[in-house]
């Protein structure tokens, strides 16, 4: 059910992930730096003086125009370390992988051609050949032939839990466990927190597993995940923008649009961990070295390409990023009529206030980037 219902906001429009998905960009670029190291060294090891073919994969790509500018990177790196070793160039597979439910339509198609095209030529004057294909299906499972990859790289994904953790909506009594939150915060009991980071265990060790499997024996592979730099998984402190949520479904509830019951058997289907958390399940899952690691912070209000000068704007786009990931797991569980008062009238009223503003002002999301070989 959850793989189905699992997925940014398709198309392109205004609200679309592709046209909302600037935050996920400065991810990237954030950790950009241990990618071309992984770029350097691959082609040190995996490009003879004959030409060859490399096997890239992007797990949990979505829509839209990243995973080109990201890779159309990555290819000029390669490009100009090929030029320096005296090293032909290679040829590059470029898999893109999402769950079902994901808009390939959009990643693929003629809406973003323009943009493709672009790169394209930018590729072919540096000489280039790169072919590109979908592959849909969860990340949490095997997804390609052994030892067939190169390079797997995540971006702004692997928070995404494979469900929601067992036991968390009810106890055996039957009894709500988490009301009136959506994931952890200080109106959680203490067992909530440890569901979920039990569930992110099992799942992230559960993708190691077959990464390894999948991976080339001198196969690289970088990870940009979503986490929180402290060592409280609150969403008071890690993940600020989903009490926006917690608090406009409230108002919801109190108008009579959404029932109580609803929403305290909605909870979020992701996990912000720690650094050490990481490291701990690499180390005790044991397929891979890691060869370097980088944690970073992005501000909310450094997240758009322009800024307007009407301070509402700046909020309003930046709800949308939050509601180009949600939308569809709103839907799912609340169904189509939540959508526009929540977004249109519940949300603005709150972003409105200028406490909201001043409270806000400094939120951000940490980034833990790391960067594995295949032991």
């Amino acid at each position: 059910m959850l793989e189905r219902n699992l997925h940014m906001l398709g198309g392109t429009g205004e609200s679309s992930y592709a046209a909302n998905s600037t935050l996920q960009k400065r991810y990237a670029a954030g950790a950009m730096f241990l990618v071309k190291e992984a770029m350097e060294s691959l082609v040190h090891v995996m490009i003879p003086t004959s030409e060859t073919l490399l096997v890239f994969a992007d797990l949990g790509c979505s829509t839209g125009a990243n995973a080109f500018v990201t890779h159309s990177s990555i290819m000029g790196t390669i490009s100009k370390t090929c030029k320096k070793l005296d090293r032909p160039m290679p040829e590059i597979q470029l898999l893109l992988n999402d769950l079902p439910g994901n808009d390939f339509n959009t990643l693929l198609g003629p809406a973003l051609s323009s943009y493709k095209e672009r790169i394209s030529e930018s590729m072919r004057e540096i000489g280039v050949s790169f072919y590109t294909a979908a592959v849909s299906g969860s990340f949490y499972t095997k997804l390609f032939p052994k030892r067939s990859v190169h390079f797997i790289y995540s971006c702004a994904s692997l928070h995404w839990l494979s469900q929601v953790p067992f036991g968390l909506s009810n106890a055996t009594d039957g009894t709500v466990i988490n009301r009136r939150s959506l994931w952890i915060s200080n109106k959680s009991p203490p067992i909530v927190s440890r569901l979920y980071l039990e569930q992110f265990q099992r799942d992230f060790s559960l993708f190691l597993k077959h990464r390894c499997e999948e991976l080339h024996s001198e196969g690289r592979m970088t990870l940009i995940i979503p986490g929180r730099v402290g060592a409280n998984a609150l969403t008071e402190e890690s993940a600020p923008w989903i009490s926006w949520y917690e608090d406009g479904l409230q108002d919801l509830v109190s108008e009579g649009i959404v029932k109580a019951a609803d929403v305290n058997s909605f909870n979020v289907p992701f996990y912000y961990p720690s650094m050490a958390e990481v490291k701990s399940i690499i180390h005790t899952e044991g397929s891979f070295e890691i060869i370097n690691d980088h944690a970073y912070e992005i501000l909310y209000s450094n997240c758009l390409d322009v800024i307007p000068a009407d301070t509402d704007k700046i909020w309003e786009k930046i709800i949308n990023i939050s509601r180009a990931v949600l939308e569809p797991l709103l839907v799912s569980h609340f169904g189509d009529s939540i959508i526009q008062p929540l977004f249109s009238s519940t949300l603005p009223k709150m972003y409105a206030k200028e406490s909201f503003k001043e409270k806000y002002k400094l939120a951000s999301q940490a980034n833990l980037a790391i960067s594995l070989k295949k032991k």
